[in-house]
């Protein structure tokens, strides 16, 4: 029992005392309803990968209920009405809960809503979510396939603040705003999120928004969604902010295809429409209300009776289109731009201003309003009585693939007024959503390295342009933020060589110049490596001896700094040997001085200055035995038939102060005369070395001599 019970303690953070507890599901707690009952505000609930068939409810508790594996791997399922059969909801937040109680990371599936009963009825609402009179944070999550009356995704009544953040919704089904349902709400941010097959019997295919103070909705995609009116959003009474979105493919039977607004305060900056359908209206439907659309892109929309781009009912409208195209949509009844009807409520009239945009569809009138629209500096394809209206091809780049940008010699370029705008690239406004950026493309493939690490000749290499610039500049320097201008290059150059005069990170920019500006996104810029160059530092330390035993030289030294090679010079002689080594050895020649000098060469192919020496290896003494002739190590008549041989038989000498047995100078018939007197007759007895091996003390008689081997 001690056991199961610590088990459910929770596990506290201890780093920081603000922070509250972890509640592990399911290794601690098998639930997640029973992980929240458990759990205190500011604690985190972590939910391992899994399908959890539960409805939960917050509880009005601001706490974190994360998945550990995201929403791909962790799934509740709300199919099984776990709190009741008035509680179908899979998340409730019904208690007052603020943006601190956030959901995060997890596939809400399979709820059917939560009865809710009004002014219009008893209905059920928040199929996956259901949010009332809460504020929660919703982040990162996936809501598929539920259903219910209102909100088949979620639902958010009296909500003051609302974030909803990289959420999908994905093929919920129901009466009305089927992915998402705000009602008197205030503050609604939805942020990157995917709006895609929701499908609604009434109003908003995925989103209806209804009386609400603001509504945010930015970088969000809606596809392939489908209503009556309203095929991705239905907006009615609000103040609707909508900001870099894409509505593609979404289906209205009556009214809007895209977005319906009614009675709404609404922008629309930045946005794209493309292939909506509806009756009137393909890519936004009015009924009354004030519209204001810029730099957004109204492409391949079609309406089955008018306005493919806009159209209105005869509720009265204040709509101003600036900086927008509104290309390739077309309608049944020859109005494929922007449609107002004859009659408007109360006898008074809808208002239109276009302004530096352009209305190029295929066929009809891109204007058809009962009364005179206020259009300046607009490309017009069926022609509009206005401030410099043109009526010219405006020369897409490739609408084939709705690539509405312009291309270079489009009339619409340049074609605004610089009082009213100013392009980004500086220059006067382009009409249309896609300003031509008339500045030069940023260097590609840019290749820096160094081409001779001796000389630090740097090469830069960079591919070519298309339409080069007028001219190309270089700068380089140390520091990135302080370059300095280092050449000014034709604009057909591709590459240049340069020497930096700098060691260490160097960062050359390439930047191309046309009329006098430069990339969007600035220079392209490399980091390159420059060693300080080699030093040139001779060999030091000579040191040079011999063995007087074998005449062996021995050369040690040290190496001042790398060397590519080291010539040694023995007399004028020059052996090469690698710059690595720091010693050698070689023989020397008897007698004569030897001059040695090392000069080493840089690994840069510089001559140093030289380190030399000098070795002279004496001739070694001859050793013999005076009387040795034949040099058999004895004294005896043989000695006196090799002198006899050698005086008149021209036999063989290798020691003649061997032979010179009177130790004259001279080899004649006096030394086998002497020798014999010696050896039989008692006479004077040998000069030295006449008994053992030794030198000749008169080295000054120069018989040659060879020491034998009786002398060692």
């Amino acid at each position: 029992m001690a056991l199961l019970s610590l088990l459910n303690w929770p596990i506290f953070l201890w780093g920081n005392l603000a922070e509250g507890a972890d509640w592990l599901v399911p290794s601690q707690i098998s639930t997640i309803q029973g992980a929240i009952d458990l759990a205190a505000p500011g604690d985190q609930i972590i939910v391992s990968p899994g399908l959890y068939l539960e409805n939960i409810d917050f509880l009005g508790k601001d706490l974190t209920l994360i998945s550990s594996a995201g929403p791909s791997e962790t799934i509740i399922d709300g199919s099984m009405a776990t709190q009741g059969p008035e509680m179908r909801s899979t998340v409730l937040f019904n208690s007052g809960e603020t943006a601190l109680a956030t959901l995060d990371g997890f596939t809400i599936q399979g709820g059917s809503g939560t009865p809710v009963t009004d002014a219009i009825g008893t209905f059920l609402r928040g199929g996956g979510i259901h949010i009332s009179i809460a504020s929660p944070t919703i982040t990162n999550c996936r809501i598929v396939d539920n259903s219910s009356d209102f909100g088949s995704g979620l639902y958010a009544g009296g909500t003051l603040s609302l974030q909803l953040h990289g959420i999908e919704f994905l093929s919920n089904s129901g009466l009305e705003g089927s992915a998402a349902y705000l009602l008197d709400c205030g503050n609604v941010s939805i942020d990157q999120c995917q709006f895609v097959g929701n499908q609604s019997l009434t109003a908003g295919g995925a989103i209806s928004s209804n009386t609400c103070s603001s509504v945010n909705i930015s970088n969000c995609q809606l596809s392939g969604n489908s209503a009556l009116i309203g095929g991705a959003i239905y907006s009615r009474q609000c103040v609707v902010d909508f900001a870099n979105n894409e509505v593609l493919s979404n289906e209205a039977t009556l009214l809007g295809g895209g977005i319906t607004l009614y009675q709404s305060t609404s922008t629309i900056t930045n946005s794209r429409f493309d292939g909506n359908s509806a009756n009137h209206g393909g890519g936004i439907g009015l009924d009354g209300g004030n519209l204001v659309v810029s730099s957004s892109v109204f492409s391949r929309n079609s309406a089955v009776t008018s306005g493919a781009a806009i159209s209105s009912t005869i509720n009265l409208v204040s709509v101003d289109v600036r900086r927008c195209t509104i290309a390739e949509n077309t309608s049944t009844n020859g109005s494929p731009g922007i449609f107002f009807p004859p009659f408007s409520a109360g006898g008074a009239s809808s208002t239109l201003t276009l302004s530096h945009s352009i209305l190029w569809n295929p066929t009809g009138i891109e204007v058809d309003i009962p009364t005179i629209a206020q259009v300046d500096h607009c490309t017009v394809s069926s022609g509009y009585p206005g401030t410099v209206v043109l009526t010219a091809d405006p020369v897409f780049s490739d609408p084939l693939i709705q690539d509405f940008s312009l291309a270079s010699i489009s009339p619409c370029i340049d074609a605004g007024d610089p009082l009213q705008y100013i392009d980004p690239d500086g220059t006067t406004p382009d009409l249309g959503a896609i300003f031509h950026d008339q500045r030069p493309a940023a260097v590609e493939d840019l290749i820096c390295q160094i081409n001779d690490p001796c000389t630090q000749d740097l090469i830069l290499t960079w591919a070519p342009k298309v339409l080069p610039p007028d001219s190309i500049i270089v700068s380089i320097g140390t520091d990135p933020t302080q370059l300095t201008a280092l050449a000014a290059l034709p604009g057909t150059d591709t590459s240049f060589s340069l020497v930096p005069g700098f060691t260490g990170t160097v960062t050359i920019c390439v930047e191309p110049v046309r009329g006098g500006m430069t990339p969007a996104n600035g220079a392209t810029c490399c980091e390159i490596e420059v060693s300080a160059p080699t030093p040139l530092i001779p060999i030091s330390g000579l040191s040079c001896s011999y063995d007087p035993d074998t005449c062996m030289a021995n050369l040690s030294w040290s190496n001042g700094a790398p060397y590519s090679l080291i010539d040694l010079i023995i007399n004028g002689e020059i052996l090469t040997l690698p710059g690595s080594i720091n010693s050698a050895a070689f023989p020397l020649t008897p007698g004569p001085l030897h001059l040695i000098s090392l000069v080493p060469q840089s690994t840069c192919g510089e001559t140093l200055n030289a380190s030399e020496c000098e070795l002279t290896c004496p001739i070694p003494e001859t050793l013999f035995i005076r009387g040795d002739a034949n040099g058999d190590s004895l004294q005896n008549l043989a000695d006196v038939t090799t002198q006899l041989a050698y005086l008149y038989q021209n036999g063989p000498g290798s020691c003649l102060d061997a032979m010179d047995c009177n130790d004259d100078g001279q080899i004649d018939v006096s030394d086998p005369i002497f020798l014999l007197l010696f050896l039989f007759d008692g006479g004077s007895p040998l000069p030295a070395p006449g008994g053992s091996c030794g030198p000749d003390p008169l080295p000054e008689d120069f018989l040659p001599c060879q020491t034998g081997p009786n002398c060692p």
